[in-house]
């Protein structure tokens, strides 16, 4: 019996195949079991590469102070939201939501210039670099059920897994 690890559509499965010989002839049969722990997607930073957030806490959270919004299919989730803000010092930033993040919180939390009303934000920085990755966005009114914490990571800050395959590496010898 032969034992083989494949890769079909993006995703790890095992193959057994048995192969039964009957008159000089091989028959194959083939039961397709799924692979027992898939790696997850994630997002890294662009300047360290620690993980940062996984593609499944992602979760749409939609601001009326938005300029503009777009939906984005990043690895194999689709339809992710990616809003447009500026901050009053002129700073622009595409933003995503996500329910967890792997971040430190950089700052004390405030209320002024929020983008999500009735939430106060916390800047938040990667663990290991110390790079800016976003905002967590705490409810002010911490009793309302329907209001929960979420965090709100600037696009380009992250490199996602699609990214990271399309990225190429020059060898020095092969550079000019």
């Amino acid at each position: 019996m032969l034992f083989i690890l494949s890769l079909v559509g993006g995703e790890m499965e095992y193959f057994f195949r048995k192969i039964f010989i009957i008159d000089r002839s091989a028959y194959l049969s083939e039961q397709l079991l799924p692979f027992s722990r898939m790696e997850p997607d994630w997002s890294t930073t662009r300047k360290c590469g620690r993980e940062i957030v996984e593609l499944v806490d992602i979760v749409n959270v939609k601001s009326p102070q938005a300029l503009k919004i777009r939906n984005e299919t990043i690895g194999h989730t689709e339809e992710i939201l990616i809003q447009l803000f500026k901050n009053p010092h002129g700073h622009k930033y595409e933003v995503i939501t996500s329910s967890k993040a792997s971040v430190f919180r950089a700052s004390t939390e405030t209320s002024s210039d929020t983008w999500w009303p009735g939430y106060n934000w916390i800047i938040l920085g990667c663990p290991q670099c110390k790079q800016h990755i976003g905002w967590e966005y705490i409810p002010r009114d911490k009793k309302d059920p329907e209001k929960r914490s979420f965090y709100g990571l600037v696009f380009n800050n992250l490199l996602f897994e699609n990214d990271a395959e399309n990225l190429i590496v020059l060898p020095k010898s092969y550079q000019s």
